[in-house]
C-alpha cells in the first residue's frame, strides 16, 4: 500500500500536512471498505467472532463476515442439512444435504475469502463450549432460534465481560439486541414469563424433546439478510470501538416497513450481573482432571473445605417408586428421555440432583469432569470458606480453537 502526503487546508485556514492512502482498487479486495473514514481493516484483520447458529440467520452473519475480512470466525452449529434449508442458506447447496452445518459452512466461507480463518464445531453451545472459547472471543453473534441457548450465550458472556448481538426472526419480521458486559441490561433483564415457559416447554421435567418434532420456524431470505446486516453493522461498530445500542434492542416489520427501537431496563435483582471473580489459568484438560484432583489443586489456596460449584444440575443415580434404582452420571439438561425411563415398570425415575462436589462426594472423586459434563475448555468455580477461584483448563485451548 503507497502513502504519500497532501497539503490541505483545515477550518482554521492553516496549511497541514496530512498522509493519505493510495488506494489499489485492482489488488486489495478491501479497498472499497478503505474509504470509510473510520475503517481499520487491521482491526477487521486481528477480531475474532463467534457465530452460533449456522442456519438462515447464520448463514447471511457469515457471508457478510468472510465478504469484510474477518480473521477468525469460530462457528457452532449442531445441526445437518436439511433440503428445507436450501431457500434460505446462501453458504449451502442441495449436494449438502444430510452434511454438517458448520463444516459446510465454513468450507464456503474459506472459498469465499481465503484470509479468514474458521473454527467449525458440530456442537451443543451450551453444553459443548467451554468459557475459555468465550473469553477469547471479541463478539459473539448469537443466531439460535430457542431461548435456553441466549440465555447460555447472555450468562456466558456476562461471566467473562465479552459483548454479544441476539437475532431473531420470523416470517417476515425481526430483531437485533445488543448487550455489552457489564453495563446496562442483559437478556435476561429482557425476559418475561412467557420465555421462561417457552424454554421450559422445550424440556419438560428438566429433559429435551427426544421424540417429538418441534416446530419449525417460518422466515424468508429476506429478513435473514437484513437482520443478519443489522447484527454485523453492530460487530463492526465493537470492533471499531464506536458506540452501539448498548442493552438496547432494533425491530423491523417487514410487512409494514417498520423499524422500532427499544432501550431495555437492567434489573438489579437479575442474578446475571454479579462482579465474576479473577480467572486461573491451568495446563489440564476436563477429559483427564477428576474432581478429586481439581480438589486437591485448590486445597492450598482454598483450604480442605473447597468444594466445586456447578452451574448445572449434575444427575447422579436414578430412583423410581416401584423401587428400582439405576446408577447414571451426567447433566440433567442433556439426558434424552429414554435413560430415565424405569426399565421394570416405564415410568419416568426421579433423578438424585447434586451442583456441589465436595471431599465428602467419594463416589464422584474419582470421575473426570467430562464424563460430568463439564464442556472442553471449561472455567470451573471452586468456593472456600472466605474465598473463591476459578480454574481455566487451558489444556484444551488447541482442541477447541483451531482455526484453519
Amino acid at each position: 500500500m503507497n502513502r504519500q502526503s497532501q497539503s490541505s487546508h483545515n477550518p482554521t485556514g492553516t496549511i497541514s500536512e496530512s498522509p493519505i492512502e493510495v488506494l489499489d482498487f485492482e489488488h486489495d479486495r478491501y479497498s472499497s471498505l478503505k474509504l470509510i473514514p473510520w475503517w481499520e481493516q487491521e482491526k477487521v484483520a486481528a477480531a475474532k467472532v463467534m457465530v452460533v447458529g449456522a442456519g438462515a440467520l447464520g448463514n447471511e452473519v457469515l457471508k457478510n463476515l468472510a465478504l469484510l475480512g474477518i480473521g477468525h470466525i469460530f462457528v457452532v452449529d449442531i445441526d445437518t442439512i436439511e433440503a428445507s434449508n436450501l431457500t434460505r442458506s446462501v453458504l449451502f447447496r442441495k449436494e449438502d444435504i444430510g452434511r454438517l452445518k458448520a463444516a459446510v459452512a465454513a468450507e464456503r466461507v474459506r472459498e469465499m475469502n481465503p484470509d479468514v480463518k474458521l473454527a467449525a464445531h458440530n456442537r451443543d453451545v451450551v453444553m459443548d463450549i467451554g468459557l475459555g472459547v468465550f473469553r477469547r472471543i471479541d463478539v459473539v453473534i448469537g443466531c439460535v432460534d430457542n431461548v435456553e441457548a441466549r440465555v447460555f450465550m447472555n450468562n456466558a458472556c456476562w461471566r467473562v465481560m465479552k459483548p454479544w448481538i441476539n437475532g431473531g426472526i420470523e416470517e417476515m419480521q425481526g430483531i437485533v439486541e445488543v448487550f455489552v458486559p457489564p453495563d446496562g441490561a442483559c437478556y435476561e433483564c429482557t425476559m418475561t414469563e412467557i420465555d421462561y415457559q417457552e424454554m421450559n416447554r422445550r424440556r419438560p421435567c428438566g429433559l429435551p424433546f427426544d421424540d417429538i418434532a418441534l416446530g419449525k420456524v417460518p422466515t424468508t431470505p429476506t429478513i435473514s439478510s437484513i437482520i443478519a446486516g443489522i447484527q454485523v453493522q453492530e460487530a463492526l461498530k465493537l470492533i471499531h470501538g464506536r458506540e452501539v445500542m448498548s442493552g438496547g434492542g432494533i425491530s423491523f416489520y417487514g410487512t409494514t416497513n417498520e423499524l422500532l427501537r427499544t432501550a431495555y431496563s437492567r434489573s438489579e435483582e437479575c442474578p446475571v450481573h454479579s462482579s465474576p471473580t479473577a480467572i486461573v489459568p491451568i495446563d489440564r484438560k476436563v477429559s483427564s482432571t477428576t474432581f478429586g484432583q481439581l480438589l486437591q489443586e485448590a486445597s492450598g489456596q482454598l483450604g480442605e473445605e473447597a468444594r466445586i460449584e456447578l452451574d448445572f444440575d449434575l444427575v447422579v443415580g436414578l430412583s423410581c417408586s416401584c423401587g428400582e434404582r439405576q446408577k447414571l452420571l451426567g447433566r440433567r439438561n442433556a439426558l434424552k428421555r429414554n435413560q430415565v425411563m424405569c426399565s421394570r415398570c416405564g415410568e419416568i425415575m426421579a433423578m438424585d440432583l447434586t451442583s456441589e462436589i465436595s471431599r465428602l462426594s467419594d463416589e464422584l472423586l474419582d470421575k473426570t469432569l467430562s464424563q460430568a459434563g463439564i464442556a472442553p475448555f471449561d472455567i470451573v468455580t471452586i468456593k472456600g470458606s472466605n474465598a473463591q477461584l476459578r480454574f481455566e483448563f487451558t489444556g484444551d485451548e488447541a482442541e477447541m480453537l483451531n482455526y484453519l
